[in-house]
């Protein structure tokens, strides 16, 4: 389709495309003549989520955090809950209005709400409080299914349905913090009530929201803190009690002091069974040189009874040395032990002067060298059989000790083990509520939404949008019928166009001729084109030139075509004779130049091959108007194979629109717009006027 073509399709249409979409506008313009004011409001809030200030310092910007946060604001305000708790809220306060105030809202508002709300259910309804009245309003609501609160909430009423507050719009104002909330009605003053309230519905929900998360975390904590140290208190207490029981001052330096002081003990005790050992071979030895002699007199015995008054002495010291050290009155025994042992080592020594002076060994040895030996040597036998006395009681003891104190570290490492998981339980659990309880003032600081810009009271009502749907109409409905327009061209399957002709049929294009309700002038164009076509397709030296017109239906128009041949070629002087053709027709002679054969449609005609008499030109008629099909087809092949014959193409009925490519430009008078807007569309800018002469 030509740029050319689309706007004379758009011509030929001008009283649909103007009609339709005029009728739609006024449609819309009658349907809007009651179109109700609207009145819109707006507020800003700011958040502080992108970057606000928390107790731990400036946030950090994160988007997908920061993203998420405004989606949760957002839903929370475009929520049914919050919704239905504004309209209820604003339901309250105006019916507890009992004279209209303008203050408050329209009288039209007014008088809608006496009708839409009998003084029976309000009187029932309206408390002496707001608050009071909102707990009732509520209470009725849930109260019984489909009455007349829950039918408003959820109808399309203006004010105080969920309907009407889905107009309010709450977007976040570009990659800032702010938060703008707009809302629109026919009712000034209740635009601004309603985002007042939202503001105060949603502003208590987001921090009743964020505070409730962090107080379940609170007490969570506290009460598990708790716990922890119950359970840590009882595991001290039962370690302090073990302790008494066992009198444990502390147990790892006692065990490692009882260990060093048995090491010492062993140590000692050895060197005091080598000191005995040592102290009886010597004595033995005293006593062999010593036999027979010391108990011959008197100083003899006095001597042994006072070596054994003396070893029970210094037995008595050593275990005093070693044990009850911390006993009163000890040192003062000890100390009495002490002069007690000196006499009678003094004793002693006086009593072996005098068996010296009476005796001497029998290896001619002084008596009292060797008394003073053996004296010293039973002394020391018997202070080393003292001192391993008290080292075996001591060994007793500690073995004691060792036993009590080895099932004992087992148990208290078991309890020291819980004091300390219940420890680092409680110090855990700590922590945790630290930070909690931090979180919980982090959320009460920066959950606090701070209003901006408070919703205004609109003073004028929002521009109409009549005009725009006026334009809108016209606009769909001249679209709609230029689609139709155009799509009822694209499919149009005729063989209108010349060139859709070509290329439909299949065979070379003879010319054309336009419709016969044409202006005259054109006419003859079209029959001096046809002539002209004619003529030079005539051999000069040929004397008779048969031409057949053909058509696969009847009514194509080729008797229309003869007689203007006919006439035409008259009119130049040569001699036409026309005819119709039947099958005892099987050649044309006579004394005419042009024989003009019409033959019958082809569809109807039956030709034996070989009786059809010599053309020398042959034309196929065909209606523009028509749609050539696969059986116009078939008929023409079957014309072509039994006569030999290949006819060219003459399309009849041409719309002149068509036709003007071919025949010339339609002769009619037009008025100087149209014509430079033709030019312009076929791009004739450099098409003058003729000369005068």
């Amino acid at each position: 389709m030509t740029f050319v073509y689309f706007i004379r399709l758009l011509y030929k249409n001008m009283l649909w495309l103007l009609f339709i979409p005029g009728a739609m506008a006024i449609s819309v313009l009658y349907f809007t003549r009651h179109e109700v004011k609207v009145y819109s409001s707006e507020s800003v809030i700011y958040t502080g989520i992108a970057s606000g200030y928390s107790l731990s310092g400036n946030n950090k910007a994160d988007f997908f955090a920061t993203s998420n946060a405004f989606d949760n604001l957002l839903s929370l305000i475009n929520s049914r809950e919050t919704k239905q708790e504004v309209a209820i809220n604003l339901l309250a306060i105006h019916l507890m209005i009992k004279k209209h105030d303008p203050v408050l809202f329209a009288w039209d508002s007014f008088d809608q709400l006496r009708k839409l709300v009998p003084d029976s259910i309000r009187q029932m309804l309206v408390k002496p409080t707001i608050e009071n009245t909102i707990v009732a309003i509520n209470q009725y609501m849930r109260g019984k299914e489909g009455n007349l609160v829950y039918s408003i909430i959820n109808s399309d009423n203006p004010f105080y349905s969920l309907n009407a507050l889905d107009n309010i719009k709450a977007i976040r104002v570009n990659n800032s913090d702010l938060i703008k909330i707009s809302y629109l009605t026919n009712d000034a003053v209740i635009c601004k009530q309603t985002l007042e309230l939202l503001e105060q519905c949603f502003m208590k929900k987001h921090r009743m929201l964020k505070e409730g998360q962090s107080e379940s975390v609170v007490t969570y904590f506290e009460t598990e803190t708790r716990s922890a140290f119950t359970r840590l208190n009882e595991a001290e207490q039962s370690y302090m009690q073990f302790n008494k029981q066992n009198d444990i001052i502390n147990y790892y330096e006692q065990t490692k002091a009882v260990a060093v002081e048995k090491e010492n003990l062993d140590v000692q005790k050895h060197n005091m069974e080598m000191d005995k050992m040592a102290s009886s071979k010597s004595l033995d030895k005293v006593n062999e040189n010593m036999k027979g002699r010391l108990y011959q007199n008197e100083y003899g015995a006095e001597i042994l009874k006072d070596r054994e008054l003396l070893s029970d002495i210094y037995s008595k010291i050593a275990i005093g040395n070693l044990v009850g050290k911390d006993e009163p009155g000890h040192k003062r025994q000890i100390d009495s032990l002490h002069n007690l042992s000196v006499a009678m080592e003094k004793k002693l020594a006086v009593s072996e002067d005098n068996l010296y002076q009476q005796t001497l060994t029998p290896n001619g040895i002084p008596t009292k060298s060797v008394l003073d030996e053996w004296l010293k040597t039973s002394l020391d036998v018997e202070q080393s059989k003292a001192r391993l006395t008290v080292m075996d009681q001591r060994k007793t003891e500690f073995s004691e000790q060792y036993r009590k104190y080895a099932p004992l570290g087992a148990t208290l490492k078991k309890i020291e083990r819980q004091i300390n998981v219940s420890e680092q339980e409680y110090l855990e659990l700590l922590h945790g509520l630290n930070m909690a309880k931090l979180t919980q003032q982090n959320n009460q600081l920066t959950t606090k939404l701070n209003i901006v810009d408070e919703p205004f009271l609109p003073l004028k009502a929002n521009p109409s949008k009549r005009l725009l749907q006026v334009i809108l109409a016209f606009g769909g409905g001249f679209i709609v019928v230029l689609a139709f327009i155009l799509a009822r061209a694209l499919i149009n399957k005729t063989v209108q166009q010349p060139d859709n002709a070509r290329q439909f049929i299949g065979i070379p294009l003879f010319g054309i001729y336009p419709l016969m309700n044409t202006p005259p002038d054109f006419i003859a164009k079209a029959n001096l084109r046809l002539i002209q076509q004619l003529l030079s397709q005539v051999n000069p030296s040929q004397k008779l030139v048969t031409i057949g017109m053909v058509s696969v239906q009847n009514r194509e128009g080729k008797s229309t075509l003869i007689d203007m041949l006919n006439k035409e070629l008259t009119n130049l002087n040569y001699v036409v004779e026309k005819q119709s053709w039947n099958k005892d027709i099987n050649s044309f002679t006579g004394t005419s130049n042009i024989v003009l054969v019409e033959f019958p449609p082809l569809d109807t005609l039956v030709i034996k091959p070989g009786l059809l008499p010599k053309l020398d030109h042959t034309f196929l008629v065909c209606r523009a108007n028509r749609v050539w099909g696969k059986l116009d087809d078939e008929l023409l092949s079957i014309f072509s194979k039994t006569t030999g014959n290949y006819p060219s193409l003459i399309l009849n009925g041409v719309n002149s629109d068509y036709a003007e490519s071919y025949i010339g430009e339609v002769p009619m008078k037009r008025f100087f717009l149209r014509s430079f807007v033709k030019r312009l569309f076929k791009f004739q800018f450099g098409n003058r006027k003729q000369f005068t002469n």
